[in-house]
């Protein structure tokens, strides 16, 4: 049986908490969520939209036990940078995003060791507090985004809407 009781020396900087989600891309969130909450047992978590202001994508939070997927379509056909993705590689999973402490401290050490920063460290924030995300590339298209809520106390992330809904179709 493998034992984690020596897992080596801990990192100067920053810590690896947990999963916190991972994002699909897909072309249409709302059937993906249903197909997900009806086959699979997931529950809607959250919501990202028109109607609490984003414009750009639409978002479908799902949950099952620890498990959140985050399910995004673009809401405009000329989307620069979604189109041309689910394009090319259709419905699949953009990106992993992992909870941890200290998100600048981790960048600046992944920098040092040579990954390719996407986008640097940025704070979103709403009534619950706030949130500091930071995202790298891994392999192919696929990113790894870090998650530091030390100070949110939000269901999810700051512009989501927490939802409940029982009802598979949304």
């Amino acid at each position: 049986m493998t034992t984690y009781t020596d897992k080596g020396p801990k990192p100067d900087i920053g810590r690896f908490v947990g999963f916190d989600h991972i994002s699909f891309w897909v072309g249409n969130a709302k059937q993906a969520a249903t197909y997900y909450c009806a086959r699979f047992g997931f529950e809607v978590f959250g919501y990202r939209g028109l109607e609490t202001g984003d414009r750009q994508t639409v978002s479908y939070v799902i949950k099952q036990n620890k498990i959140i997927f985050v399910l995004q379509s673009p809401l405009e056909p000329d989307n620069v940078v979604m189109g041309p993705h689910l394009a090319r590689h259709g419905d699949g999973v953009k990106d992993v995003a992992f909870a941890v402490e200290d998100c600048k401290g981790i960048i600046e050490k992944a920098r040092g060791r040579g990954a390719t920063i996407v986008r640097e460290p940025w704070t979103e924030e709403d009534e619950h507090g706030s949130v500091t995300l930071a995202r790298i590339q891994t392999y192919g298209d696929t990113t790894h985004t870090f998650v530091e809520r030390t100070t949110y106390s939000g269901s999810f992330l700051p512009g989501y809407r927490y939802s409940t809904k029982p009802d598979p179709l949304l």
